[in-house]
C-alpha cells in the first residue's frame, strides 16, 4: 500500500504554518545568485504551489495521508 505524503510547517513563520500540503515532486532549484539546491514541491488544498528547500527540512514535518485524514497535524511551535 503506498500513500500520498505531505509536508506541514512547523515554524510560525512558515508558508501556511500547520496547513498539509501534498508532496508532489522533488527538483532541483537554482535561484539567481546562489546555489542550486534540491526542493519539495508542494501544493495546498487550496491549489497553491510552494517549493521548500530540503535544506529547511528542520522547519517541517512530513506526514502521512492516513495522518491528514485522522487530524494528525504536528503543532506548529517555533
Amino acid at each position: 500500500m503506498t500513500q500520498k505524503a505531505f509536508l506541514v510547517g512547523t515554524h510560525r513563520f512558515s508558508f501556511q504554518a500547520g496547513k498539509p500540503a501534498e508532496i508532489v515532486g522533488v527538483t532541483f532549484v537554482t535561484p539567481e545568485g546562489l546555489e542550486t539546491r534540491p526542493c519539495y514541491q508542494i501544493r495546498f488544498d487550496d491549489g497553491r504551489n510552494d517549493l521548500v528547500p530540503l535544506s529547511e527540512s528542520h522547519h517541517f514535518e512530513i506526514i502521512s495521508e492516513q495522518d491528514v485524514a485522522t487530524g494528525k497535524i504536528p503543532a506548529v511551535t517555533h
